[in-house]
């Protein structure tokens, strides 16, 4: 099999992950795993459910070589962004970080508490889908250096336990990583699932919006990268009618 190369989205920023609600880089069941590139360091943005995590980290480096990817952050427990967490940082040599909610349930690999028993029993994700547990570092909410760029973090529950958004800017241009907060035309993925909550997404979204972002990265589905600010407000927009906004699906 021929597997599809990397995508460079920006001179910063290539997606070396992705499913079937994307590129269909890597897994099917992955979500969208972006590289951040500061130069001199370089980071990943969630590591995708660990059923293709030697592809993933082959991706890597094919975009930059022999530089070295420090750091794993993960924008929550859910497989598909969390269950390759330790697979990837084993073939990567990089230490995971998390919110401490989200840094308990992928340490414990709780599988209850992440929906994957669950989801898994509903045919959502394969039988073999097994996350191991993973060393990971809780996330202080403080701006990171990542290289020459500058990583802010945004709690940003909702969609799940824990959830978090992140941020850099680059020349200018505001880049929002999303997870699965908010995607492309201001949809949402909110879950029939204990840990989803109406009000504290209604919230996060509100202050993402207000962050102003130039280009919009999700978890899934088409990016952003450019007037992202206008498909925040299409999400408020549907909020401010009190209605939730579109589903990911749609």
């Amino acid at each position: 099999m021929t597997w599809p190369e990397p995508i460079r989205l920006t001179r910063r920023v290539s997606v070396v992950g992705s499913g079937s609600l994307g590129f269909a880089l890597t897994d099917a069941h992955d979500c969208h795993v972006y590289l951040l590139d500061g130069g001199e360091d370089a980071v990943l943005i969630d590591a995708g459910c660990g059923l293709a995590s030697a592809r993933i980290a082959a991706n890597v480096q094919s975009c930059i070589g022999q530089r070295r990817v420090s750091r794993i952050y993960l924008t929550h427990a859910h497989a598909d962004h969390a269950g390759g967490a330790a697979d990837l940082a084993d073939h990567l040599g990089a230490t995971v970080y998390a919110l401490a909610p989200v840094a308990t349930i992928v340490a414990t690999a709780d599988e209850d508490a992440s929906g994957l028993r669950r989801a898994r029993q509903a045919g959502v994700y394969p039988k073999q889908l097994r996350p191991r547990p993973a060393a990971v570092t809780p996330l202080d909410p403080a701006p990171v250096a990542v290289g020459d760029l500058t990583l802010e973090i945004h709690p940003t529950p909702g969609h799940a336990t824990g959830h978090c958004c992140f941020s850099a800017l680059d020349g200018g241009t505001r880049m929002l990583f999303s997870g699965d907060l908010v995607f492309s035309r201001g949809r949402v993925a909110f879950l029939a699932t204990p840990d989803s909550d109406l009000g504290a997404l209604d919230s996060s979204l509100r202050s993402m919006a207000k962050l102003a972002p130039d280009a919009l990265l999700p978890g899934h589905g088409t990016p952003v990268l450019r007037d992202a600010q206008a498909h925040l407000q299409t999400a408020v927009t549907h909020l401010d009618r009190a209605e939730l906004p579109p589903g990911l699906l749609r």
